[in-house]
């Protein structure tokens, strides 16, 4: 009988836990946290062991750019009035 109340017990305190970590890592302080990094990076290590890789995206090619012409079209618009079209 002490058994099943040792592992009552366990088993509340486990729900309840979880239940306060579900909340709590939602919140930026979670976010930014040292410890969030820790277990990424600590995931991140021992994942490739049961299959699961960490693949980041490759970078992005830098690429430099001048503006094209600056031609203005000096002619009016040319709006053509509703209409049928056959």
């Amino acid at each position: 009988m002490i058994g099943v109340i040792v592992l009552s017990a366990v088993l509340v305190a486990m729900i309840v836990v979880f239940g306060w970590f579900y909340f709590y890592s939602r919140t930026i302080a979670w976010g930014q946290s040292d410890t969030r990094k820790a277990l990424l990076n600590v995931m991140v290590m021992i994942g490739p062991i049961f299959g699961s890789h960490y693949r980041r995206e490759p970078p992005e090619i830098p690429s430099i750019s001048a503006p094209g012409p600056e031609d203005e079209d000096d002619r009016p618009a040319r709006i053509s009035p509703p209409g049928p079209s056959g």
